[in-house]
């Protein structure tokens, strides 16, 4: 039994909203389709112990739960009224253009209820009913906002899987040779060319921003009306893929420079010991960290803005000009703990040594211009003055 409810239109995504009326039979036919259209859902929360058990026995129990909020992205927006009812049941039989916004953890539950209770849903006098909302032919940017908006559940996504949900669409092709791990993914960085997607993303946002702290919740709204910007063309001048790719190349000439070095933890001579474990015992540990990526984003921003440089690709071209010696590593992580033991936010103090470490290398007009140890060794006395 599928029956339409309401028919609204949602001004703000610019979409037609449609409530029906399911059975859950027919519910639990769709969903099994649909479950895995979405790759940028949360994963299966572990059901053992969880409400999602009382959940499901609730529904076995007639409890009637909020509706579920779904997508349509088919192609070409039609009038409210050029839609009759056999049109708009239609869209639910094309699962390949659904996408579940609102609700991924609840339809799991229903297809477990359905599946452990079969015999006993089908004989129902009264069927068990679900309510579904589907907005129709909405827009990319449309469908992140009401996943952010919608997102109010028990198990909310992590700030930084909201985030990678607003850039989703730059995904959609390889960025050069580098493999990007998505929070879903749960893959670890291993090398000089593995990056968190979400730590690309705060190297990015500090970049917009010019402000090397990570975003916070109060800042998400913004996050959004920035990326409908860039999405329209209206974004600044350097886009998230060119940042991307600056960046992953001044690294790569940098671990080219410390070919395989790793931190010798026997061997370390007295005057780089540090009294913790060091920050990176690896280059990609060191840079390929959100730290270092808001610090990079911050520098260059607050350089590009100051007219102290001019692109990013020349920054990228000037690196190989860059002076760097042996235990410049050692050093980085000496500084990195004489950070440590001063800052009240230890994540915070590290980004602002490392906005001063790039903005010291590539301000050309100052005295540590592409000097690694000397770049350092500033940013290492400017951010124990701060911090």
């Amino acid at each position: 039994m599928i029956e339409i409810t309401s028919r609204l239109t949602d001004k703000k995504v610019n979409s037609l909203n449609i409530q029906f009326n399911i059975d859950i039979a027919s519910y639990v036919d769709i969903a099994k389709e649909i479950t895995g259209n979405n790759s940028f859902q949360r994963n299966r929360v572990n059901k053992g112990g969880s409400v999602y058990e009382l959940l499901k026995q609730d529904i076995k129990d007639g409890c009637i739960i909020p509706p579920i909020v779904l997508a349509s992205i088919t192609e070409g927006a039609i009038g409210i009224d050029e839609f009759t009812d056999e049109k708009l049941v239609g869209v639910l039989s094309k699962s390949g253009d659904l996408r579940i916004l609102d609700g991924l953890q609840r339809t799991y539950t229903i297809i477990e209820a359905y599946n452990e209770s079969k015999q006993y849903f089908d004989e129902l006098s009264d069927k068990y009913i679900l309510r579904l909302e589907i907005y129709l032919a909405i827009s990319d940017i449309g469908i992140l906002y009401r996943m952010l908006t919608l997102n109010t559940g028990q198990t909310p996504m992590t700030l930084r899987h909201q985030l990678e949900i607003l850039f989703s669409k730059y995904l959609e092709n390889p960025i050069s040779d580098l493999n990007i791990i998505r929070e879903v993914d749960k893959d670890a960085v291993k090398k000089i060319t593995d990056f968190k997607f979400s730590d690309l993303i705060d190297g990015y946002d500090s970049y917009l921003e010019r402000n090397e702290l990570p975003i916070d919740r109060f800042d998400m709204l913004q996050n959004v009306k920035t990326i409908k910007s860039l999405s329209e063309g209206e974004g600044g001048s350097v886009d998230f893929v060119e940042f991307v790719k600056g960046y992953s190349e001044i690294i790569k000439h940098l671990d080219s420079c410390w070919a395989d070095w790793e931190y010798p933890t026997e061997s370390v001579p007295e005057a780089y010991r540090t009294n913790a474990s060091p920050f990176g015992n690896r280059l990609h540990r060191i840079f390929n960290k959100s730290q270092s990526l808001t610090g990079f984003g911050a520098a260059i921003g607050e350089l590009q803005e100051l007219g102290v440089i001019g692109s990013l690709n020349d920054v990228v071209l000037s690196i190989k000009g860059a002076v760097v010696k042996e235990d410049d590593l050692l050093l980085l992580n000496k500084y990195l703990d004489e950070v440590r033991e001063k800052a009240k936010k230890i994540g915070n103090g590290q980004r602002i040594f490392f906005k001063f470490f790039y903005k010291n290398l590539f301000d050309v007009e100052g005295s540590t211009c592409l000097d690694v140890g000397e770049a350092l060794l500033k940013a290492k006395k400017r951010t124990l003055a701060e911090v």
